[in-house]
């Protein structure tokens, strides 16, 4: 029905409604971003990811109130389903001064792997609010959806290409000594283990689930891969590394392409997960720890 409407609008037209949305909530994104910074103290959360947080937030509650901008709905609630979750994310970490003493020390072990939780459960509350506040048809964040067997497959596959890659490619030839799998005591690698597989989780809810389901409301399921691919490669941007993590960001744009491509061909989030899962526990083990130089 949307497709059909585009057709017979002229085309300047027909791109402007087609795009237009995303590009006035990401130019209000933008606009933001060069705001006064709100929080002058370095150590608390990072302030632009709050800024934008407020800002997705107000747009959300705004097109949800008023129906000339119903149009910006699904976007704006998928981009507060990005920043949302990892601003709680980095205070839980540390980044937000004193947390209860159960959580552990800041930026310490325990507290990363509470903060990997919390940061998964309100991506998939976040997740919930996407689908029930969104303007019908309801969108589908293929979370629930059982793979067909090709699929399948090649997530197993792809899960041992990140294998391979993880313990035979050298350290140093990202610019650093990569920290073997066995070097971590049984409490660091539980703690780190769940941390990286509940933000792995996270992650592909958050673009994969949301983000793309929201994309394809609007756009081909082409356009929606690569655009779903870029704004999760910018986001990595945020990311402190303490290595050279600009390089990383076109590897990240190709693997959300991939693992897009897995979801749209599969209809499910499962098989993205397992690859993305498997990515995070055994780079984190083999390459990327040693970005952090520890």
């Amino acid at each position: 029905m949307r497709s059909r409407a585009l057709h017979r609008l002229p085309p300047g037209r027909a791109l402007l409604r087609s795009w237009g949305s995303l590009l006035a909530v990401l130019s209000g994104a933008a606009g933001t971003m060069l705001l006064p910074r709100l929080f002058g103290d370095p150590q608390s959360v990072d302030p632009d990811l709050w800024r934008l947080t407020g800002y997705f937030a107000a747009l959300g509650v705004a097109a949800l109130l008023i129906r000339s901008l119903r149009a910006v709905a699904p976007m704006t609630l998928a981009l507060l389903t990005l920043t949302l979750p990892y601003s709680c994310w980095l205070w839980l970490v540390g980044f937000g001064g004193p947390l209860p003493a159960f959580l552990g020390a800041p930026y310490g072990l325990a507290r990363n792997a509470w903060a990997g939780v919390a940061w998964l459960l309100l991506a998939l509350v976040m997740a919930a609010a996407f689908h029930y506040l969104t303007p019908k048809p309801r969108p589908s964040i293929r979370l629930l959806v059982l793979p067909r067997r090709v699929p399948v497959l090649m997530a197993i596959s792809v899960s041992l290409l990140f294998l391979i890659v993880a313990f035979v490619l050298p350290g140093p030839l990202i610019g650093r000594e990569g920290i073997p799998l066995l070097s971590f005591g049984g409490s660091a690698a539980l703690a780190l283990g769940v941390a990286n597989t509940a933000s792995a989780i996270a992650q592909e809810i958050q673009f994969r689930g949301v983000l793309l389901s929201a994309l394809e409301r609007q756009h081909s399921r082409r356009a929606a891969l690569v655009v779903q691919a870029l704004i999760f490669g910018i986001a990595h941007i945020a990311v402190q590394y303490q290595g050279p993590a600009d390089s990383l960001i076109p590897i990240v744009i190709l693997l959300g392409l991939i693992w897009g491509w897995m979801t749209q061909r599969s209809e499910s989030l499962l098989p993205a997960v397992v690859v993305h899962v498997v990515a995070e526990l055994f780079l984190l083990a083999a390459i990327v720890s040693g970005l952090y130089g520890q």
